[in-house]
């Protein structure tokens, strides 16, 4: 199948407006940030790469639609609706460029963009088709994403990872919502969660999120399901599990969309790490969610992004 690769350059303050945009659009963005390679080539945490930095003044936000529908009216909506973004001012956004690329050269295009990463004190992402080298204590992610959300190379994936760390303790209970390569989840499992739940919306994420669960070997704790949170799936998962913890990489607006559910499968104690969120959002979210019961803990900032850990009341 072909699809119609869409790619916005824009500058960084208008990456969270982009990436909402095409993600309402096409169902899910990939992110090309030259500030993540500057950062991780500072870091060290890439032995070897030939990318290219770029200018960290600009971000580029990929998204792809099938060759199937009624594919020039979206076109048309897109036009529209990045007219619509330019109106907030949130800095330049130049035309979409258009190309035509089959499903298997978009999924080989992002192996020289993936190379093996340490996040945090022990999580490291490997690629499937790299080899890293590991510590004794280090866990390791085995990803393959496919046409799916999720990396950990984008800060928003990165902040959670890293935090993950700190919040999963063994036998945890947790759900993964909007879980695109199922990334979030399977690090819980390493990290020693007991059950985890993986939904989401887009059947392309969910195929390749229980790919990469069955590589880890953590299936026996995942469950993934094609649902979103308040649909029977889910809901019969939570019928029999209560999560101490929900994690969302999200946008600023899906986030506030999926919060009365969440509030709603939170004991009261229970925590909710949101990101995805551009600081510009950040007072927005934090009144919506106190609306529902969830009150600001703590928050993380990356880059322009925020990571905000909310407990039920």
């Amino acid at each position: 199948m072909r699809y119609l690769e869409i790619t916005v350059r824009c500058t960084r303050v208008a990456v969270e407006a982009v990436a909402g945009l095409l993600t309402d659009l096409t169902g899910g963005v990939a992110i090309d940030d030259p500030l993540d390679v500057i950062q991780a080539q500072a870091a060290g945490q890439w032995d070897t790469t030939d990318l290219v930095a770029g200018d960290p003044t600009w971000v580029e936000v990929k998204a792809y639609l099938a060759e199937v529908g009624h594919l020039e009216e979206q076109r048309q909506r897109l036009d529209v609706e990045l007219d619509q973004v330019r109106g907030l001012d949130l800095g330049a956004i130049e035309g979409p460029v258009l190309q035509w690329v089959n499903d298997e050269d978009w999924a080989n295009a992002w192996k020289q963009y993936f190379k093996p990463i340490r996040m945090g004190r022990r999580l490291v992402i490997v690629p499937s088709w790299e080899q890293a080298d590991l510590q004794p204590e280090d866990l390791a992610i085995t990803l393959d994403p496919g046409m799916a959300f999720g990396t950990g190379q984008h800060a928003t994936t990165a902040l959670c990872l890293r935090w993950l760390e700190d919040l999963v303790r063994p036998g945890a209970v947790l759900v993964d919502v909007g879980t695109g390569s199922g990334i979030l989840a399977i690090a819980a499992a390493q990290l020693g969660a007991a059950a985890v739940l993986a939904c989401d919306i887009d059947p392309v994420a969910v195929r390749v999120a229980a790919e990469n669960t069955a590589a880890n070997g953590v299936a026996d704790r995942i469950q993934v399901v094609h649902a979103a949170l308040d649909q029977p799936p889910a809901q019969s998962w939570l019928g029999t599990h209560r999560p101490g913890l929900v994690v969302g990489n999200l946008t600023a607006g899906v986030v506030q969309q999926v919060a009365p559910d969440i509030a709603a499968a939170l004991a009261s104690g229970a925590r909710f790490l949101a990101s995805g969120i551009i600081v510009q959002r950040q007072a927005e979210v934090t009144a919506a969610l106190a609306a529902l019961g969830l009150q600001v803990e703590e928050v993380r900032e990356e880059e322009c992004w925020v990571a905000m850990l909310f407990r039920r009341t």
